[in-house]
C-alpha cells in the first residue's frame, strides 16, 4: 500500500475504524522509540489504563508489531470493509484529500453536484 493511501485512510477515515484500532493508534502515539516519555507518564495510571487499554491482549499484540506495521494492518482493514471509501479524481485519477472532497487538489477538477 502506498504511503499516500495509507495516510488518507488513517487520517481521514477514523469514522470507519474499530474502537480497538483507535486505541492502537493512540498507544503508538504515546510512545517514542518504544519508551513512554517522561512528560506523558505524568498522566494518572488509572486514566492511562482506561484510555490506552494496556491490559487488552489484542491491542498489545498489534502495538508490539510497531507503528508502521500496525498502521498498515488498520488501513488495509478499513479499505477491505469499505471498498468505496476511495475518492479519486475522475479527470486525473489521483486521490482526493478526503472521502467527501469534491475538488481535486492535484489538477483542480471539480465534481460538485
Amino acid at each position: 500500500m502506498n504511503s499516500e493511501l495509507k495516510k488518507y485512510l488513517l487520517e481521514q477515515c477514523r469514522d470507519w475504524m474499530l474502537d480497538e484500532e483507535k486505541v492502537i493508534l493512540r498507544r503508538l502515539g504515546l510512545t517514542e522509540s518504544g519508551e513512554i516519555t517522561t512528560k506523558k507518564i505524568a498522566l494518572a495510571q488509572h486514566e492511562m489504563d482506561l484510555l490506552y487499554r494496556f491490559q487488552d491482549n489484542n491491542v498489545n499484540e498489534i502495538v508490539s508489531l510497531g507503528k508502521t506495521q500496525a498502521e498498515e494492518i488498520i488501513a488495509k482493514r478499513i479499505l477491505k470493509d469499505n471498498p468505496n471509501i476511495i475518492n479519486n479524481c475522475s479527470k486525473c485519477g489521483k486521490l482526493a484529500r478526503t472521502p467527501r472532497a469534491r475538488q481535486c487538489r492535484h489538477c483542480g477538477n471539480k465534481w460538485f453536484e
